[in-house]
């Protein structure tokens, strides 16, 4: 659920209220959710995105693959996922006792936006998250992203 929107520099096509949920599949914020929280809770909300109500093998497949990415980088990316045109990169703040109270999600036009621009924005996140998870009290690995 976004509970904050802060405006930037770009004009982006887009409105997002908050309020609004994001779907697990598809956005970088849910990509994070999914591959920090256990499957326990994350498998009921997948079910009620689904059209048919059932998580199937490709689902369960897109899952690992999307859980494998976000814990070896540290950042959830997405291309078009909510929105066409639009990229979005998105990282966890965790809390002294490893809960994991909050995503931080970049929101931007995809259009002109290059690989380099997305490592160096997506490397700006993570330590941004990592300051924020130090501050709450959570010991920070400098080896892990």
């Amino acid at each position: 659920m976004v509970v904050r929107w802060e405006y930037g520099a770009h004009a982006l096509p887009i409105t997002v209220r908050v309020g609004a949920t994001m779907p697990l599949l598809n956005s970088a914020m849910g990509g994070v959710f999914l591959a920090h929280l256990p499957g326990q809770l994350t498998e009921s909300v997948l079910r009620g995105q689904s059209e048919t109500g059932a998580l199937d093998a490709t689902v369960r497949d897109r899952v690992d693959r999307i859980r494998e990415e976000v814990l070896r980088t540290g950042v959830a990316t997405t291309v078009g996922g909510v929105i066409p045109g639009v990229t979005s990169l998105a990282a966890p703040v965790f809390t002294a006792g490893e809960s994991f109270p909050l995503v931080v999600t970049l929101v931007m036009p995809a259009r002109g936006l290059t690989e380099h621009d997305t490592a160096r924005l997506s490397a700006e996140l993570l330590s941004s998250t990592r300051a924020m998870s130090e501050v709450l009290g959570h010991p920070v690995d400098p080896h892990r992203p």
